[in-house]
């Protein structure tokens, strides 16, 4: 190992050696055997690296004072964009329960509360906006920015104050050198060397540090190795282990992954190729080259895939009659703006699970009449609850009122 003393690399085992001979108890010389030309000599040189300490100090001081507002500022700016991205999630909750979306059309050159023309203002046309599924997604992305930012500050923050508190100490040992030296200067020469004294207890004290210091570098090395054999050791284990996959395991996926890819092109997938998108051999989730969909496609592509994935394992297992109990239950699938012909596609392939024996269950707040022409010829059974709701509120008597 290495380290860095006077602008010279020396070993560790050679810097240790020399705290040692530094450090090593002895008497004390008289100060007229050190000389006065050796003092002066020794407290010019402490003061010049007093001075260099010091201006060290006010520079790691005043980084340390810059991280940590740099952390404390994006604290803030986090928590504001957490906030603004719950509220578009509830905004987005209301929509998705039916809610106008007027209000949000911000192209619209109307007010939202009065109507009146907003023509005449002095603002110009807003342009095109965001909708609450792309707010959603940039504010995520730009938290996802922010937090990396600060666990990069919050690193450099750590580092400024264990250098900042390291180089304190060594501003503390340098004054009490200079302070012994000074005395060195003024008491009789018979006396011992408060220098000499003084520069033995710095080299104890340094010693003590970097034996510390060298023995915790060492347990890490140590600690590392053995993560790296154990790495080493499981890695052959894996390499040694037999493909074990049955064939037939790779025909259903195959066949699922085929489905899948059939469906997203019918129901209009279009943030890329749907023959892109694939089945994971380890999660057997879709995935684009290894990627999450769910952050790799538009919002209403992730439903899109969502819907293919439930009903293609729904497919497959009636095809090989698998322990599937052959039931599916979608709530509203035409979120995120899904277009008639798109919704048009995915009902009647959803529906053409009666000619299989199988049953699947779909919420939507389209009329009765639309639902039937979207529909045609396709055998299912639509229910008009009106106003009613699938899910009521439970109904009991609270025990405080009275």
């Amino acid at each position: 190992m290495q380290i860095l003393v006077d602008e010279a690399w020396v070993s560790d085992e050679e810097l240790l050696q020399s705290l040692r001979e530094a450090a090593t108890p002895g008497p004390a010389p008289q100060v007229t055997d050190v000389g006065q030309d050796l003092i002066q000599s020794r407290l010019s040189e402490q003061e010049r690296e007093l001075t260099r300490l010091t201006t060290m100090a006010k520079i790691v001081e005043q980084n340390l004072n810059l991280n940590e507002k740099q952390v404390a500022i994006l604290d803030e700016r986090i928590t504001a964009l957490s906030d603004e991205k719950l509220k578009n999630q509830d905004v987005k909750t209301l929509l998705r329960l039916g809610a106008s979306n007027e209000v949000l059309d911000l192209d619209v050159a109307d007010c939202p509360t009065c109507h009146q023309s907003l023509s005449n203002v002095e603002v110009g046309r807003v342009g095109p906006v965001l909708d609450v599924d792309a707010t959603i997604s940039l504010l995520s992305s730009q938290i996802r920015t922010f937090e990396e930012m600060r666990r990069q500050a919050r690193e450099s923050a750590t580092e400024s104050r264990v250098s900042y508190r390291a180089v304190r100490r060594a501003v503390d040992v340098c004054r009490m050198e200079i302070k012994a030296l000074q005395d060195d200067l003024v008491v009789p020469g018979e006396f011992p060397s408060s220098g000499d004294i003084a520069r033995r207890v710095a080299a104890e004290f340094r010693l003590s540090e970097f034996t510390r210091a060298r023995e915790a570098v060492q347990d890490l090395l140590a600690e590392m190795q053995e993560v790296a054999d154990s790495v080493f050791e499981v890695r052959s284990e894996l390499s040694n282990l037999p493909n074990v996959t049955p064939q037939e395991d790779y025909r259903r996926r195959d066949m699922l992954q085929k489905s899948v890819r059939e469906q997203l092109t019918d129901f209009g997938f279009s943030s890329y190729d749907a023959s892109l998108v694939s089945i994971d051999e380890e999660t057997l989730r879709p995935e684009r080259e290894g990627l999450n969909l769910d952050t790799d496609a538009s919002a209403s592509d992730v439903v899109r895939t969502k819907i293919a994935y439930l009903n293609g394992i729904r497919e497959v297992a009636n095809s090989l009659r698998t322990q599937h109990p052959g039931f599916l239950m979608l709530d509203e699938p035409r979120q995120h703006e899904l277009d008639e012909d798109h919704f048009r596609a995915t009902l009647r392939r959803l529906a053409q699970c009666s000619n299989i024996g199988d049953q699947v269950i779909a919420t939507s707040a389209a009329s009765v009449s639309a639902l039937s022409v979207m529909l045609g010829s396709a055998q299912a059974n639509v229910i008009d609850l009106g106003s009613q709701r699938l899910v009521r509120p439970a109904t009991r008597e609270d025990p405080m009122d009275y």
